[in-house]
């Protein structure tokens, strides 16, 4: 009850109903959370989401990344979390009392529940992503996730000063166990909401208070770029139209498509961008759209992006020439009907721009990217 009347309070709203708080002894809390990231963490996602950092360039290390991932999301240090499609703020009961750092877990947990209540968010996210919007939901996701953190920040800001101190000592010493074993494109992943997440709604609270945070939810961020930039968001800025992506090449499925986005854009050439140009580089974004084809194990990615300016495309070009002489070890590549393709014995990789649009293509196999590249035009 103390921990919930300091949610309302934090984030100022009174629950419209009383929160359903389910105590449970630890292997039933594990059961339980275990189940609520079972589609997440199934073993076809995970090997194809492995995959695909391994084409990019993305991670190049000898393990896998599955049980580094589940240790992760396990159930030691978890404390509580929200489940949304029970409508319940599940706790692991074990505990005879609650350390600041746990108590601060558990107001995370009831504050998703006090977001669920007003915004629906649970069920709007969940259809955002049966319809595929992977941009539209990654962006409704942080904002709410967010909303959650920032109540767990300000409860801990608000403790006495020991208690901060010792809430950031267990903190340090319960890194969960994995993190550290994930290539740097899972831990941004996992850091979003907390770092540019909360940044967002900060600066809405800092704007218009509480009352203009709830405003954000309806309608809510339509993609990464308006999380990024607030000021985008205050306006509105509409995503930029690019031609849909329908390759078909053949015994290759589509097993991903959309709207690609601007974060997703900044983790792509993350490691061909020195740092401090790095946000600079995916400002520009205006739009885009990706596809990936699987068949077996061989797979093909294809990109386009329209940018806001010219400048904006030659700077993303040249990040992609530099991710494929770098990251990607593909060489120095040759003209190619006004772009520079790679064809080497691990990828084929293809970079063309024209004004402010530019196309992408890595795959597996020479055969299958250039029949991607033959069907698809720089937008």
């Amino acid at each position: 009850d103390e921990l919930a009347a300091a949610t309302e309070e934090l984030r100022g709203l009174g629950f419209l109903q009383v929160p359903d708080i389910r105590l449970l002894a630890f292997d039933e809390f594990a059961d339980r959370l275990a189940s609520a990231v079972a589609t997440r963490l199934s073993d076809e996602r995970l090997a194809q989401e492995e995959a695909v950092y391994r084409l990019l360039g993305q991670y190049t290390d000898p393990p896998s990344i599955d049980r580094a991932i589940r240790q992760v999301y396990g159930p030691d240090g978890a404390v509580a979390f929200y489940d949304g499609a029970a409508a319940q703020v599940v706790v692991d009961g074990t505990r005879a009392e609650l350390t600041p750092l746990q108590a601060s877990i558990v107001v995370r947990a009831l504050a998703w529940a006090l977001i669920d209540q007003y915004h629906d968010a649970y069920d709007r996210i969940a259809e955002l992503e049966a319809a595929g919007e992977d941009e539209a939901t990654d962006a409704f996701r942080t904002l709410a996730e967010a909303d959650a953190i920032a109540v767990q920040l300000r409860y801990l800001q608000n403790l006495p000063e020991e208690d901060q101190e010792a809430a950031a000592m267990e903190a340090a010493d319960l890194e969960r166990a994995g993190l550290d074993q994930l290539p740097d494109v899972v831990r941004d992943q996992l850091a979003m909401p907390a770092e540019d997440g909360v940044r967002f709604v900060d600066e809405i609270v800092a704007g218009g208070g509480y009352a203009a945070l709830d405003r954000a939810y309806d309608p809510p961020p339509a993609s990464t770029e308006q999380i990024l930039h607030p000021g985008r968001f205050a306006i509105r800025e509409t995503i930029r139209e690019v031609p849909e992506l329908a390759v078909e090449i053949d015994g290759y499925e589509t097993v991903d498509d959309g709207t690609y986005g601007e974060w997703r854009l900044r983790q792509l050439i993350r490691e061909a961008v020195p740092p401090g140009l790095l946000t600079q580089t995916a400002a520009g974004w205006g739009g885009d759209a990706h596809q990936l084809l699987v068949n077996g194990d061989e797979m093909v990615f294809i990109y386009i992006y329209g940018g806001d300016s010219e400048e904006d495309a030659i700077e993303v070009a040249q990040a992609f020439l530099a991710l494929a002489r770098g990251p990607l070890n593909a060489g120095d590549g040759i003209d190619s009907g006004g772009g520079v393709l790679w064809e080497g014995s691990q990828r084929y990789i293809f970079v063309d721009r024209i004004g402010d649009g530019l196309v992408f293509i890595v795959s597996t196999s020479i055969n299958a990217g250039a029949t991607a590249r033959s069907q698809v035009r720089v937008p």
